[in-house]
């Protein structure tokens, strides 16, 4: 008897799972190449932090590569110190060590390997 009762309620159970899901609606959209490029987001995150003489830079931008090795467009950081070139850095992290004392604006800029612009650039103060 008890087998029967569970024999019989597994099937209602197994019954009520048969629901006609509805199909998801779609739309076919059909874009050129201009709007994939205007619709990519151009921004970028790039913190910086002084310890002693150093000045210390992180970049995060979701659509590069710096080193080469993951997909995305690939680029590297060029940095100016009061107008001076300090480097080109193939990394999303690094270090300027041994400025000077005083007050310098910095300007970094992320750059395609052909030195052609993003168009995402930062410039702030330090004070060493």
């Amino acid at each position: 008897m008890k087998k029967m009762i569970v024999i019989v309620l597994s099937l209602i159970i197994l019954s009520g799972c048969r629901q006609n899901i509805p199909k998801p609606e779609t739309i076919n959209v059909k874009a050129s190449e201009g709007n994939i490029v205007s619709q990519e987001k151009k921004e970028a995150t790039i913190r910086h932090f002084v310890r002693g003489n150093d000045l210390f830079v992180e970049c995060f931008v979701p659509y590069v590569s710096f080193s080469g090795l993951k997909k995305g467009q690939p680029a590297k950081i060029k940095v100016y110190v009061d107008g001076e070139f300090k480097g080109d850095y193939n990394t999303a992290a690094f270090i300027l060590k041994d400025l000077n004392s005083g007050i310098h604006y910095v300007r970094v800029d992320i750059v395609k390997p052909n030195n052609k612009s993003l168009g995402l650039s930062k410039n702030f103060y330090i004070t060493i």
